[in-house]
């Protein structure tokens, strides 16, 4: 099946923080989309949750909800997309993620999808093997062209097993859960996409900019935002609803 967009969120049900999330997104941004070219998909540890059935929610078998297992759910919660869908784009993120989805359409429509892309904004760089790579944060999420995605499909099953061993050969422990720095470095080392750098529109604070921005965002700029308590998620879904998504600023 074919859709423009497909999101790719990792999340875990039966912590009742990262549940209520889950839910807070089906009643705010979720509903900036009324197209059929968009879909959303939540990718959780294979423990079901009775309010979370549906199509909707993949649990994934032998799949913990620990902190390393956020690696497993992006990776292969990517791996099923590409075995299931055709898409443009996917964008992968977490659950304390609000994405202006109207926004993203627009803006992602100014690239071109047979390109292999790799988008994002907030980000850094890391060393790994004596050289500097850069990362898209996982925070706000990052896109994948859908060539981008075939080129990386054939690893996505064992990166994060490949990933914990190259963070123990390398001394980098700290980043054995840096599933955002684990899918760029191999994105890098092995497709080589085009690194797009929408700095402003993919934020890693709040829609306020807490916490290491405040004041500085506009969030009229924002497509994707993270760090988002279950009030900003109302909040911010209020003020997109009352000033028409922003749609007419900066695109």
């Amino acid at each position: 099946m074919y859709y423009k967009i497909i999101i790719c969120v990792f999340g875990c049900a039966t912590i009742p923080k990262y549940k209520e999330e889950i839910l807070k997104i089906n009643n705010t941004w979720r509903n900036l989309s009324n197209s059929s070219s968009v879909k959303i998909l939540f990718f959780l540890g294979e423990e079901k949750v009775v309010e979370l059935e549906g199509e909707n929610y993949i649990y994934l078998p032998n799949i913990k909800n620990d902190y390393l297992s956020a690696s497993y759910k992006q990776n292969l919660g990517l791996n099923y997309i590409y075995e299931n869908y055709t898409c443009d784009y996917v964008l992968s993120c977490g659950t304390d993620t609000f994405i202006n989805i109207p926004k993203l359409v627009n803006i992602l429509s100014k690239f071109s999808s047979t390109d292999s892309l790799y988008i994002g904004g907030h980000g850094d760089y890391r060393t790994i093997h004596g050289q500097s790579y850069f990362f898209h944060s996982g925070g706000p999420g990052f896109i994948l062209s859908y060539p981008c995605l075939k080129k990386i499909y054939p690893y996505l099953e064992n990166i994060t097993d490949i990933w914990i061993t190259i963070c123990k050969e390398s001394n980098i422990h700290e980043l054995n859960t840096a599933c955002d720095v684990a899918i760029s470095y191999f994105l890098q080392v092995l497709v080589k996409p085009e690194v797009i750098k929408l700095n402003t529109m993919f934020t890693n604070c709040n829609y306020k900019g807490y916490p290491c921005h405040l004041h500085q965002i506009d969030m009229r700029e924002i497509v994707s935002c993270h760090n988002m308590t279950l009030t900003d998620f109302d909040d911010f879904y209020d003020i997109l609803k009352k000033n028409n998504y922003f749609m007419d600023i900066y695109l």
